[in-house]
């Protein structure tokens, strides 16, 4: 620590923690949202040696960070593990898995306090909270240990197995918004018998280090997993992931990230020799048919603007039939007058400060002067929803959009959204009765088709006859979901991946597990036994 209140976060490479004596510092977001000036004194003052007396009522842990040796060191101690880790048994990893499950739920408020001090209001925190304990709960985990070795058929003498092997060493880049939750999939590319190292952003590395160093390694310990098999570093992104392509023996790279970023660094990696792993951006598409239940299309619509809407799997674009489109409109306008304003440290709050301010401003006025209506919001303000045109955050926003408008000339449909403006389009027909059904739902199909991401798409809607023809038409993701919100989690299923510019030429839903090893078919042939009859 640097006095009794400021915590010290290591890094962790081969086994051990290291403390590099490079320092860089986590605020309290209050603090950091409400008074900045103070709060950037006393960040400056500590990095040159000097400890303010009132230094803890402002910064609540300074980390380490890290070097090209480190990074190197890290990438020997994986490659080493991955010798010893890949032949665990699967029954051993799956355990491993279990025990790192219970110790999370041990854990589970000091990891939304940690991710509330980074800035994660309270219920993007706890949402967060609940992506990490789905994804390896022991359904789940009993579920793909089944799928990484499994006896498939006997064929004359022989018995046919499939086994998902492990890829060796995986290189992970999670991203800025949600570090931790994104860098728990990790613990997929363990199941499959891979080491990894994580790269935390290095501007916001805390939760994820304290999830790896001391939630997950301690489980690893008491199942003899070999130093090395998990490994923390930070430092400069682009040399860590130029040394992450020379390396031979690296094989996976998981990469969070925009669209045109992450494709060029999958490009790097096929050049390389190595496997991209691409989780980039989203900008989907909730879907309101006229027969829906409005109240539960509502409620999953505004998990839009979790944390301003900088996270990829919220929906950013609504396409609505227009017989239920005032009642929708009017919904959302009731639950976003609701919204409660205040700080991360705040219940309730779901707003977070947006990075690209600026850019809602572009696209909102280029999507008003193409003819888009203001249905709600449209200004920045501060915290405490005060307007203030240079303020941090932005006012849930709405516009009307008609189909007929050509919504793909919209940058607000055409990109995606990483702040609290959402297009409504409204999808009309001049027909009537079947045929007017008819005519919107091939119009609504052709409006996901032309989106360039496909994270997720979500579907409210009654009609047997047309949640199959949903299901059947909407290909253009990774994840499908049917009158459920968009936003949750579904045990067995995962999180993460699309198709398109969301996971790249090769995308579907990532199963980490599965991106993480190499199909190996196994045929064991017996000898027969001999007639012995005489």
């Amino acid at each position: 620590m640097v006095n009794k209140q400021i915590n010290q976060f290591n890094l962790f490479v081969d086994g051990k923690e290291v403390d590099t004596g490079i320092y860089d510092y986590t605020p309290y977001s209050d603090k950091f949202i409400t008074a900045f000036k103070d709060t950037y004194r006393v960040i400056t003052k500590l990095k040159k040696g000097e400890i303010p007396d009132n230094a803890d009522e402002y910064v609540y842990a300074r980390y380490c960070i890290g070097d090209d040796d480190l990074n190197l060191k890290a990438i020997d101690a994986a490659h080493r593990a991955a010798q010893v880790f890949g032949n665990f048994p699967v029954s051993k990893r799956r355990k491993i898995l279990h025990d790192i499950h219970n110790n999370l739920e041990k854990h589970k408020d000091k990891i939304i306090e940690i991710l509330r001090i980074e800035g994660h209001p309270i219920k993007l925190a706890e949402w967060e909270y609940r992506t990490m304990e789905l994804i390896f709960s022991e359904k789940a985990v009993k579920f793909y240990a089944d799928e990484l070795w499994r006896e498939v058929t006997r064929f004359r003498n022989e018995t046919l197995y499939l086994a998902r092997r492990p890829d060796g060493v995986v290189c992970i880049c999670p991203p800025k918004n949600a570090a931790a939750s994104n860098s728990s999939l990790g613990l997929h590319a363990l199941l499959g018998g891979n080491a990894i190292i994580i790269k935390p952003p290095l501007k916001a590395p805390v939760s994820t280090i304290f999830l790896w160093k001391d939630i997950i390694n301690p489980m690893l310990e008491k199942n003899g997993v070999p130093a090395g098999t998990i490994n923390l570093i930070n430092g400069n992104s682009k040399k860590i992931m130029e040394q992450w392509l020379a390396s031979p023996k690296v094989s996976d790279i998981l990469f969070f990230g925009e669209s045109d970023a992450g494709l060029e660094i999958g490009r790097q990696c096929y050049n390389a020799g190595k496997k991209p792993i691409l989780e980039l951006s989203g900008s989907d598409p909730l879907i309101v048919w006229k027969d829906c239940d409005i109240e539960g299309a509502a409620t999953s619509a505004m998990d839009a603007f979790l944390g301003s809407t900088q996270i990829c799997m919220v929906p950013k674009k609504f396409i609505v039939h227009e017989d239920a489109y005032d009642a929708f409109v009017d919904k959302m306008k009731e639950k976003i007058s609701q919204i409660v304003y205040g700080l991360p440290s705040m219940p309730g709050v779901i707003l977070s400060p947006v990075i690209k301010a600026d850019v809602f401003e572009e696209y909102l006025n280029e999507a008003l002067n193409k003819g888009a209506k203001l249905l709600c919001g449209g200004s920045r303000i501060n915290y405490d929803n005060t307007l203030n045109p240079k303020g941090t955050y932005v006012q849930p926003t709405l516009i009307q959009i008609d189909d007929n408008q050509d919504p793909f000339s919209f940058s607000c449909v055409k990109n995606e959204n990483f702040f609290p403006l959402i297009p409504v389009i409204k999808v009309k027909s001049s027909k009537h009765g079947s045929e007017k059904d008819r005519e919107i739902f091939l119009k609504m199909i052709d409006i996901i088709n032309q989106n360039d991401f496909g994270l997720r798409i979500s579907a409210w809607v009654k009609s047997y006859v047309y949640i199959r023809q949903f299901i059947k038409y909407l290909s253009n993701s990774g994840l499908l979901r049917i009158n459920a919100k968009h936003a949750e989690f579904s045990e067995c299923l995962s999180s993460h991946g699309g198709t398109r510019k969301t996971s790249g030429p090769f995308g579907e839903m990532n199963y980490m597990w599965l991106k993480t090893t190499h199909l190996q078919g196994i045929t064991l042939a017996r000898e027969r036994r001999k007639n012995k009859r005489a």
